[in-house]
């Protein structure tokens, strides 16, 4: 079972879906997906995404959050990669800490890890 499809049988069905993939413009929403991508569109346009998202925490409250983890195999030597995975993984430390639950889906198989 992939990472939506766990959120959707655990919580419902979601009215509201933001996907960072293709921007990173955050709104009130029930699921958002593709977490590290809207990390990477706020570097490819120069803004720091770790002072973006915090200062959006607040919107953030009541959604579920959907990112792929990023931070596995070999270290890219492309400096800006580097920089995206130590941002998504900084950032995710941040909403892990603030979160009620978090799971970790990998392989199709569920890792509780909080709540």
């Amino acid at each position: 079972m992939g990472k939506k499809a766990f959120a959707q049988k655990l919580y419902g069905g979601f009215k509201n879906i933001c996907d960072l993939k293709n921007n990173y413009e955050l709104f009130n929403a029930d699921l958002i997906i593709n977490f590290h991508d809207g990390v990477k569109n706020l570097m490819l346009k120069n803004i720091d995404p770790i002072n973006y998202f915090c200062e959006r925490l607040n919107l953030l409250e009541h959604s579920v959050i959907i990112g792929d983890d990023i931070s596995c195999g070999v270290v890219p030597v492309d400096e800006f990669e580097r920089r995206w995975r130590d941002n998504t993984g900084y950032l995710y430390q941040v909403l892990a800490e603030r979160a009620e639950r978090v799971d970790y889906i990998w392989a199709g198989l569920n890792f509780k890890l909080k709540g």
